[in-house]
């Protein structure tokens, strides 16, 4: 019998690009994997993009958590994302249906599909496969994050119902929120909600120490789209000071498509980071007081979750699964996305800094990758065969 392998897709390097909640999430589980369970790491192919032209095409192995781990790339990413010419994803599609035949995929393998638009290729190199979906968040709001198609209605028509496809023929569905949950029920019936995981540092008092009990940094750290809705947190600072009289300072970590548009605010009170190691942004998170997402839509955002495991109390919109990963009033505070609503979220917090913080961070400690990947694992071990 053919060796089962466990065939992992997504639009990133695996190691640092682009920075983000995916690309930790996928992270941690081979983290997991690799301590937890070496020889079946052994079994893993990753398929996903190069900064590097040369690289296309070439099966290499990338050191991973102390294992060697087999990596095709098939794409090349333009690293600068606020000022890129062409559509990541279409990328990836056209560089599957070029290398994909290399995979060698059999019925035996189970693919995991992190990027939605490897499916169909994946169905066209291995009819018999099985395909287990990690949805980072809900397919349906794929549409409104369109950057390169829209005012192509058919194309925008097309694959919506292409995902409709997808959702109807996977083995499985991890998701991580319930309005996830909701739009998939008419789809699929073997659906597992799982967490998106952090890897907890410790922290000897178990808070964030705020100095001289006043809040002066303040963190946005994503993505910069525009359902990110970062302008409004940059107003919220401006012209704001700090009980000591210091102004209030903001840091945005880093990049896409609103960088160029929102660069133009940097000044006294607002610095713009860019795009930065994982190390650096837990640099930023151990620097800040407090952080601030202001999105329209989420799945369970890892820079939260990150975060809370810093102890850093949270200024959040409640969309997605925001609401059930963060417990309002006790480790964060909901904003309605405009500037006076977040101004007025982080002066609640700082009336009583300590009792969020410490409650932040032993929230933090229910998604320690350990336990959420162990429960991700033997889930695919119904596809992945030992």
């Amino acid at each position: 019998m053919q060796v089962s392998r466990l065939l992992i897709y997504d639009t990133s390097n695996f190691m640092d690009f682009p920075i983000g909640g995916q690309l930790t999430s996928i992270g941690n589980f081979l983290r997991f994997l690799c301590e937890e369970h070496p020889k079946r790491a052994e079994r893993l192919l990753l398929v996903g993009v190069t900064l590097h032209p040369e690289e296309t095409g070439r099966m290499k192995k990338l050191k991973l958590y102390g294992r060697k781990i087999d990596f095709l790339p098939v794409a090349v990413a333009e690293k600068d994302l606020g000022n890129t010419s062409k559509s990541l994803r279409l990328q990836f599609v056209k560089g599957l249906l070029k290398f994909g035949r290399l995979l060698k995929i059999t019925k035996n393998d189970c693919n995991y599909i992190h990027t939605p638009e490897a499916y169909g290729v994946v169905k066209l190199f291995g009819p018999r496969t099985k395909c287990v979906i990690f949805s980072h968040g809900s397919y349906f709001n794929m549409e409104r994050g369109f950057r390169f198609f829209q005012k192509n209605v058919l194309v925008k028509k097309g694959f919506a119902v292409y995902l409709k496809w997808i959702l109807r023929d996977a083995d499985c569905i991890f998701l991580l929120d319930k309005d996830s949950l909701r739009d998939y029920k008419p789809y699929n019936s073997n659906l597992v909600r799982v967490g998106n995981s952090i890897v907890c540092p410790r922290l000897p008092e178990g808070r964030h120490v705020l100095k001289d009990d006043t809040v002066r940094e303040i963190l946005f750290v994503g993505r910069l789209s525009k359902d990110k809705r970062v302008e409004p947190i940059i107003r919220a600072v401006s012209g704001e000071r700090a009980k000591d009289g210091s102004l209030l300072h903001l840091t945005v970590v880093g990049d896409g498509e609103e960088y160029r548009h929102l660069v133009r605010y940097e000044g006294e009170q607002v610095h713009f980071a860019g795009a930065v190691s994982p190390e650096e942004v837990k640099d930023y998170m151990e620097h800040a007081d407090i952080l601030v997402m202001n999105s329209a839509f989420e799945g369970v955002p890892m820079t939260i979750l990150e975060a809370i495991s810093y102890a850093l109390p949270v200024v959040s919109t409640n969309v997605g699964g925001i609401g059930e990963t963060l417990h309002f009033g006790q480790d964060s505070e909901e904003t309605d996305g405009t500037a006076e609503g977040i101004r007025a979220a982080i002066r609640r917090i700082e009336e009583c800094y300590g009792i969020y913080s410490r409650n932040a961070y032993e929230n933090s400690k229910a998604y320690d990758y350990r336990a959420v990947n162990q429960k991700v694992y033997g889930m695919l071990g119904n596809y992945w065969q030992e």
